[in-house]
């Protein structure tokens, strides 16, 4: 178990047998929970730091339509919900999600702000972490300003490309569901948009992988 917690950005730099010695004095419990079981509520006060030991977790909220909505997805080894933590208003704005068979080490917030005051390199390392999720979120909000569903999937194969950029062809990374779900969309809508894109011209879809046939075209969809 410590040497996956040493793995989680919170640790990161500190050696297995330093983790353990931090921990001794430290109150915490480990959860389990089956997949698709709600860890937290909207609304719940997140009291807790949590580290995510095993399996995966998504954070999604419902429309007025009761539309369900991914806003991200957490893989073991992490950690999730900090930046809720120190908050004044610190109710989470969405539902978190098993995906998986997970494991959650849960550390309380007074033990946590005490590891924090003793030590620099985890206050470093948390101030790091609520920066990055900052820069998640606002690449959120940009995405979400696209307003065609076209447009959204042009930005995502976008973004696919430069992650891949030493390949021509690439995976979609996602299935049509879980990209539905990211968008905000139903699969029949996402799944005919893309198939528009393909017969357009603008992109080639074989075996499963993707090859950008016109760039200029799919970046004028943005």
């Amino acid at each position: 178990m410590f040497s996956e917690i040493s793995k989680i950005p919170v640790f990161k730099g500190f050696k297995t047998s330093e983790i353990i010695q931090l921990l001794s004095t430290t109150h915490y419990q480990i959860h389990s929970y089956e997949a698709e079981s709600i860890i937290a509520y909207t609304n719940d006060k997140c009291e807790n730091l949590y580290l995510l030991l095993e399996g995966s977790i998504r954070g999604e909220m419902y429309n007025y339509t009761g539309k369900n909505i991914v806003l991200n997805e957490v893989h073991a080894p992490d950690s999730f919900a900090e930046a809720f933590l120190f908050a004044n208003n610190n109710k989470l704005l969405i539902n978190i999600v098993a995906n998986t068979e997970v494991k959650v080490l849960v550390i309380y917030k007074e033990d946590f702000l005490q590891l924090l005051n003793k030590n620099p390199k985890i206050l470093y390392n948390y101030l790091n972490i609520t920066s990055n999720r900052f820069v998640i979120v606002t690449e959120k909000i940009k995405f979400l300003m696209i307003r065609t569903i076209k447009g959204k999937l042009a930005n995502y194969i976008l973004d696919l490309e430069k992650k891949n950029k030493d390949k021509i062809n690439f995976k979609l990374g996602k299935t049509h569901e879980e990209l539905a779900a990211l968008f905000g969309i139903t699969r029949p809508a996402l799944t005919r948009n893309l198939l528009k894109i393909k017969n357009d011209g603008l992109l080639e879809i074989k075996n499963k992988e993707i090859k950008i046939i016109d760039r200029e075209k799919l970046i004028q969809l943005l």
